[in-house]
């Protein structure tokens, strides 16, 4: 099943690589760059080290923000999920921050702290947050009433029903939140950037547009591809079989 599934990956990969080429052959060189023009540029950008300051600061937020945002949000669907009052107190909180759309989020941020760092990681931690937050309290909920009940009787401590009962059974929704989290929050600083950062992947990107210089947009859009593929396959993969093996050495 692996290797069939692996094999319709690849040529789903090769399907869109035939359409973006289709696309920029039909298309003006200033709206569409072929694919060889645009890692050709990629490779030009990764030579300039000025570039390589934008893609190592864009980096740094990244994963400053999408980090805090799932600590925030796990601590507190672990909080909420283990006391109704605070899960009650924090569902308004949670329906306004996921009711809001990012741009305005992008622009409240700008007014409080300007352009720049600050602004992106707080308005990416603000979108992520809930997301995580929401996986964990679900996740929570589903719990074995029967296993609650054994804790119950054996008087387990907090430690213990999260570290053999709560954490376990997390293992799925996590890995769907820190996935969800991990994509999304690549995506969010990236246009942060791009409507209020003078540094980073955002602004190279608005420049280039404005430009009308397609090989380096599209070298910018492979950069932010490359860096979705590098956290998911390099971080987030190998934390889910972590995840599923340790829920299965608990159950066992």
């Amino acid at each position: 099943m692996k290797r069939t599934s692996r094999g319709w990956s690849i040529f789903g990969a090769a399907l869109v690589l035939v359409g973006w080429w289709l696309l920029a052959f039909n298309s003006s060189s200033l709206l569409a760059a072929t694919p060889a023009v645009a890692v050709e540029r990629l490779w030009q950008l990764l030579q300039d080290s000025h570039w390589r300051d934008q893609l190592r600061l864009s980096l740094v937020r990244m994963l400053l923000s999408i980090g805090c945002a799932t600590l925030l949000g796990l601590v507190l669907g672990l909080i909420a999920g283990l006391d109704s009052r605070v899960r009650g107190v924090l569902e308004p909180l949670r329906w306004l921050l996921m009711a809001t759309p990012p741009v305005i989020v992008v622009v409240l941020a700008m007014m409080w702290f300007g352009m720049g760092s600050t602004m992106v990681v707080f308005m990416t931690i603000v979108v992520l947050t809930p997301g995580v937050y929401v996986n964990t309290v679900r996740g929570m909920a589903l719990q074995d009433p029967q296993l609650l009940a054994m804790a119950n009787v054996f008087r387990f401590g907090l430690w213990l029903r999260l570290r053999h009962l709560y954490l376990p059974a997390l293992a799925g929704p996590l890995c769907a939140a820190f996935l969800i989290a991990g994509s999304t929050g690549i995506r969010i600083v990236v246009m942060a950037e791009v409507l209020g950062a003078q540094e980073g992947i955002g602004f190279a990107l608005a420049n280039a547009q404005s430009a009308f210089d397609s090989g380096t947009l599209y070298a910018w859009v492979l950069v932010v591809l490359l860096l979705v593929a590098l956290i998911e396959f390099a971080l987030l993969q190998p934390l889910q079989r972590c995840l599923t093996a340790w829920n299965q050495v608990t159950h066992d």
